[in-house]
């Protein structure tokens, strides 16, 4: 092979070993150059890179889509949204972003063993990582939080990952608390009368299957940061790996553990408990404002009962996009909280205006427009950040330790 031209480097040559800058041996065809940004294989690792994953979310985002409109009236949605009082968005959506903060407290919590960040700078990391997850399908949002965090503060990205896993943990565990708790004070009240026995018992079946497997991961991934020889069993398993994956996958794996520290010691784990409270609460509260934009209220004996809906419709909302979807849960969500709304006898058209409207109007778009924003003033976009982290190749970029590639010429000046 023809020695390469001067001037032509290649990003990949620093993973591979071999400093950044070295010439590619590929010479001037290679389009992996530092100064464009781009990889030898940036063609055939484009942003969503199985296509197959992203038909199927949008095949089970649009079929519960289609059997939410199956049940709506058309005209009782219309009057449903021109009568709604918007007043009450503004204030909803600002808790959410009170709820996204305490979110912010919690993951530093989740972080502290590693390392002690200020809130201010996590706060807008979390904010991202949400955008993202609410625009990337298969909830590729959580890696770019953590690629994100490794970026900007040279932090491990796999710990990172490992803390947003337990961090998913407890939120899960949390909403099963809070379905635990509204459910049969809704049922002592009467405002169930409207759900068939047939449905009572799959809500009570589903609800058994989910507190199982969250309270499976949780003891398995205390398992993993409290027993050596339990976290030695499972690294014996990455031995099936071949040779050249292994060393990565090792390392992986030990990082990502790592950043599960928290949950070694029982007292922790009941203070990341407490963290998870007002996350969610305040989440709830912003639900209850939109329900009062959607007179909702009319539909309940009390105050109280509405307060106790809308904690359920908290729960169950954010059960339901654990379910594979296109993109931000949509489809399950919003099919999710309407049926919970049925249930409680609110009519089906205005459930599903008020889901749709929650999920899109507070949840989807304000957070979206925000991390937008800090992205641009960082001079990033969405797209950059996922393909800087599909350049070093997935399983690279997660075990980096936050020696990441950089989005510009070398020299150049970060914004």
């Amino acid at each position: 092979m023809a020695a390469p031209a001067l001037g032509v480097y290649c990003h990949r040559t620093e993973i591979r070993g071999r400093p950044f800058g070295t010439p590619c041996r590929e010479g001037p065809s290679c389009q992996g150059r530092a100064a464009t940004g781009t990889d030898h294989s940036l063609k055939d690792r484009r942003l969503f890179s199985s296509k197959w994953q992203i038909w199927f979310g949008v095949a089970v985002s649009v079929a519960l889509l289609v059997v939410l409109l199956y049940q709506m009236d058309l005209g009782d949605l219309k009057q449903a949204v021109v009568e709604a009082r918007y007043a009450y968005v503004a204030p909803a959506v600002l808790i959410y972003f009170g709820a996204v903060f305490f979110r912010a407290v919690r993951w530093r919590y989740l972080l502290m063993p590693l390392r002690t960040f200020p809130i201010m700078r996590l706060y807008p990391v979390v904010i991202i990582g949400y955008m993202a997850n609410n625009l990337l399908p298969v909830r590729l949002g959580e890696v770019v939080r953590a690629y994100y965090l490794g970026r900007q503060e040279n932090f491990s990205t796999s710990s990172a990952l490992g803390s947003i896993a337990a961090e998913r943990l407890f939120d899960g565990l949390t909403l099963l608390a809070l379905t635990a708790f509204s459910a049969p004070w809704l049922l002592l009240l009467g405002e169930f009368d409207g759900a068939a026995d047939i449905s009572r018992t799959t809500a009570i079946w589903l609800a058994a299957g989910l507190v199982a497997v969250f309270g499976g991961f949780l003891v398995f991934f205390t398992l993993l940061v409290s027993r050596p020889e339990f976290a030695n069993l499972v690294e014996k398993c990455l031995d099936l790996l071949p040779g050249r994956t292994r060393p990565a996958a090792v390392h992986f794996f030990r990082t990502f553990v790592s950043g599960m520290a928290v949950l070694r010691d029982p007292r922790k784990q009941a203070a990341l408990a407490a963290y998870s409270v007002p996350v969610w609460l305040m989440e709830g509260a912003m639900y209850l404002l939109i329900a009062y934009s959607f007179n909702l209220d009319a539909y309940f004996t009390s105050t109280g009962a509405l307060i106790l809906a809308a904690l359920l419709l908290t729960a169950i909302s954010n059960l339901a996009t654990a379910i594979p979807s296109a993109v931000g849960g949509i489809g399950p969500f919003e099919l999710g909280a309407q049926q919970t709304l049925v249930a409680l006898g609110v009519g089906a058209s205005v459930a599903g205006a008020y889901a749709g409207f929650v999920h899109l109007a507070a949840l989807w778009l304000p957070v979206n427009v925000v991390g937008m924003v800090l992205l641009w003033k960082q001079n990033l976009s969405l797209r950059s950040l996922v393909t800087n982290w599909r350049q070093q190749g997935p399983a690279e970029g997660l075990e980096s330790g936050g020696e990441l590639l950089p989005d510009r010429p070398t020299g150049e000046p970060a914004p």
